[in-house]
């Protein structure tokens, strides 16, 4: 076993890899304005498309950020853009039957549409990239349902796949751990560093006000609109749409009851020769194992590097030692890896809804995207343009993500002390359907 400190490349950074070449923009904002047609409170995926939207509608737009722009879950992601929602295709049609399953996954699929046609008709370069998804089964039970999962998609969607056991699935991550997969040749991955910057970009250009380091610290509800209290001063606006997702707090005690915040952990490997990145992922695919608690894995856009994410909701600790962990987790999938260093560690803080459904809704006049439950590039681009749609009054900003009731529990205020019982829950659920 290596020393501790043969783990970390001389360069590590406790901060995403993605910053690297999407460095946080540091210029002091403006003070708020007075008046806006539309206060955006959040300035990652959702706050951005919707803001971009707004503005170019004419409604004067600010967009409110706590910290830096994008320094939230945006830029923190891993990267992935699919179609798939936590609730899966079969479990919905027995639930509520097959035209209402339907429904929901057509705008699955338009949601990471919505991805790829903001990235093309904008000409964002942020390495978009449809090279398909490998799903992962360790065991012939997990294998068979996850066949079952996309022959009914197939049936129903029209969704194209292909299966594959044994020396193939080797072919695309040097692991023995695997019985089969399932490739899903449509999805895609993204550097969300740079489609951060990209929609920051196109906000700019559009008129947005931006307002870094201006935290919301209360939303009052008035005759005629809201007025938005910040610590720089209270902007009075007609419409708000709260997307804060994992990072909302006390300003609006209705979303926060309803988001479940929790960390994912990721690291970045230092830079890889040809040779060693063929020992690890041959092809760049994204790589997803078919589980509860989700382990993923690819490359870097530009070839060089692993990235791997697990320990989803895992007590909070120093970047270098969660680093170190997850390198150890990864090294048991696929053995190469326990030679390789780390370059980057970092977390990010996401949010899941407590009926695992990404939600659109409106509270007493008040616009809340968030709670996108593991779909959030996806997810997020799109339910921010159907907030903006709604908010201009447009027929096109129905989606059935607002037809839902966005549930809390009673004594919730925040707090998701449950988390790591939930995952824990989640692991015996995978040892189990993995034997």
């Amino acid at each position: 076993m290596r020393a501790n400190g043969d783990l970390f490349a001389p360069d590590f950074k406790e901060t995403p890899y993605w910053w690297d070449a999407a460095p946080h923009e540091t210029c002091a904002p403006g003070p708020p304005p007075a008046t806006a047609d539309v206060v955006v409170v959040g300035s990652g995926f959702t706050g951005l498309n919707a803001a971009i939207d707004l503005a170019r509608a004419g409604r004067s737009t600010a967009v409110f950020d706590a910290g830096d722009l994008g320094q939230g879950a945006s830029k923190r992601t891993f990267g992935f853009v699919g179609m798939a929602l936590r609730h899966g295709f079969r479990a919905l049609t027995k639930r509520h039957g097959v035209a209402y399953a339907v429904e929901v996954y057509r705008e699955a699929r338009a949601a990471f549409d919505s991805v790829a046609e903001r990235v093309r008709t904008e000409r964002i370069d942020c390495h978009f990239n449809a090279g398909g998804r490998l799903i992962l089964a360790r065991s012939k039970r997990q294998f068979d349902d996850l066949a079952d999962e996309y022959k009914t998609r197939e049936a129903h969607l029209g969704t194209r796949f292909s299966l594959m056991t044994g020396a193939a699935v080797e072919d695309e991550i040097r692991s023995e751990l695997y019985y089969g997969a399932a490739l899903i040749p449509e999805l895609a991955s993204i550097h969300p560093g740079l489609y951060h910057a990209g929609l920051l970009a196109r906000a700019k250009e559009a008129g947005v006000t931006l307002l870094p380091g201006t935290p919301v610290t209360r939303i009052e509800a008035e005759a005629t609109g809201f007025k938005v209290v910040t610590p720089r001063g209270i902007t009075r606006a007609r419409d708000v749409l709260v997307a804060t997702n994992g990072y909302s707090g006390p300003a609006v005690p209705w979303v926060e009851r309803r988001m479940i915040p929790f960390d994912g952990h990721v690291i970045a490997t230092e830079e890889l020769t040809p040779a060693a990145m063929a020992r690890i992922l041959p092809k760049d695919r994204s790589v997803l194992d078919h589980a509860h608690h989700i382990m993923s894995i690819r490359r870097t856009p530009d070839q060089k590097r692993i990235l791997f994410v697990w320990r989803t909701a895992a007590r909070p600790t120093t970047a270098r030692m969660m680093g170190a962990r997850l390198l150890a987790d990864a090294a048991t999938i696929v053995p190469a890896i326990a030679t390789v260093r780390l370059s980057h560690a970092w977390s990010g803080r996401c949010a899941a809804s407590f009926d695992q459904w990404p939600h659109l809704a409106t509270h007493d006049g008040m616009h809340v995207a968030g709670g996108y439950c593991y779909a959030g590039i996806h997810m997020s681009t799109y339910l921010g343009r159907k907030a903006a749609a709604r908010i201009l009054g447009r027929p096109d900003g129905r989606t059935v993500f607002a037809d839902r009731p966005f549930p809390t529990v009673p004594g919730y205020r925040g707090n998701p002390w449950f988390m790591p019982i939930v995952m824990k829950r989640y692991d015996l659920l995978d040892r189990w359907e993995r034997r």
